[in-house]
């Protein structure tokens, strides 16, 4: 169900990001629009994280046990553009699991 009021996640929290390659694969209309033949394999994606510039956009996603789920795309994913979103979801003294990406470093400075 989607809910466009705000959540407030608590008790055991878990945060991950995944980036999803936009593209037009398996879509033969588009290709048929394009002028030219479909491809045998799809694209290689670039190496490293991406952003939405590089249309792999990341999706940031915090997900209480047993409980809510909260899902954002995002431009990116530093600790800049997550800061807000964890302390407007996450509830204070919250237990954060999370991998060990270095944008969750600050996560106990952030509460």
């Amino acid at each position: 169900m989607i809910k466009k009021t705000p959540v407030t996640l608590s008790g055991e929290v878990e945060c991950d990001e995944v980036y999803i390659a936009a593209g037009h694969k398996g879509h033969p209309d588009a290709v048929l629009r394009a002028g030219r033949s479909g491809r045998r394999r799809p694209l290689q994606g670039a190496r490293g994280r991406g952003t939405l510039a590089s249309e792999k956009p990341p999706v940031f996603v915090m997900i209480q046990r047993s409980g809510e789920v909260v899902i954002r795309m995002m431009e990116n994913v530093r600790q800049t553009s997550i800061q807000p979103i964890i302390q407007a979801t996450i509830a204070p003294d919250t237990q954060v699991y999370t991998d060990e990406y270095a944008i969750y470093n600050r996560l106990p400075q952030w509460g």
